[in-house]
């Protein structure tokens, strides 16, 4: 939602723009801006990085939301590279950007207002004269294009709930014989004795 003070900013002929990142790091999420100093909202310290490569071509796009995106932040500190190195604890991590506007002053106008949201995916570190971190990102829409390959079965539950019981007895189900239309009906064979579901179709005389 952008406020009405953002809002006038916007229209406004000249405005001085300004993005955040949020990055979900299981250990310690990082918050940075494209700010020359730290900026403060949500009660979130959002340190000063400068320019961050990537988030501007995503973010004045028209279908910004449904485009992938790629962070790429040079000089890091170890909280940044130890999880990217690590490859264990950001996959599917939320990554959000958001958009502020600054005054004359370069203070945040209004709080800033989310423009991306999505996962993060893949992760690489490079060493030249310094770290440099890159972080591949998919909006929530990429889920959407792909096929679900997710069964009803005991297997692909604990996947995503561990330990949970719900599905436990759905092999010795799938084969529990049932009492239909008077007979014993095995689901294995379809049918018991040559015993036929009664007819839809009437006849009128």
């Amino acid at each position: 939602m952008v406020s009405s003070l953002n809002k006038a900013a916007l229209e406004a002929e000249h405005s001085a723009r300004i993005y955040f990142i949020h990055l979900d790091f299981a250990v310690s999420p990082f918050y940075a801006c494209t700010g020359a100093r730290d900026y403060v909202f949500n009660s979130i310290t959002w340190n000063g990085v400068g320019d961050i490569s990537g988030i501007s071509d995503v973010a004045d796009a028209a279908d910004a939301a449904a485009r992938p995106l790629t962070v790429t932040l040079t000089g890091v500190d170890t909280y940044v590279t130890d999880p990217v190195q690590s490859r264990t604890n950001y996959k599917g991590r939320a990554a959000t950007v958001y958009r502020g506007l600054l005054d004359s002053n370069f203070d945040l106008i209004d709080d800033p207002f989310k423009i991306w949201i999505g996962r993060m995916d893949v992760g690489t570190m490079l060493r030249d004269d310094d770290y440099v971190a890159q972080m591949v990102c998919e909006p929530l829409a990429a889920r959407l294009l792909r096929p679900n390959i997710s069964r009803y079965s005991d297997e692909d539950h604990q996947l995503r709930s561990a330990g949970d019981k719900f599905f436990e007895f759905l092999p010795q189900m799938e084969k529990k014989d049932v009492t239909w239309g008077g007979k014993r009906i095995s689901p294995t064979t379809g049918g018991s004795g040559g015993y036929r579901p009664p007819s839809r179709s009437r006849r009128i005389f």
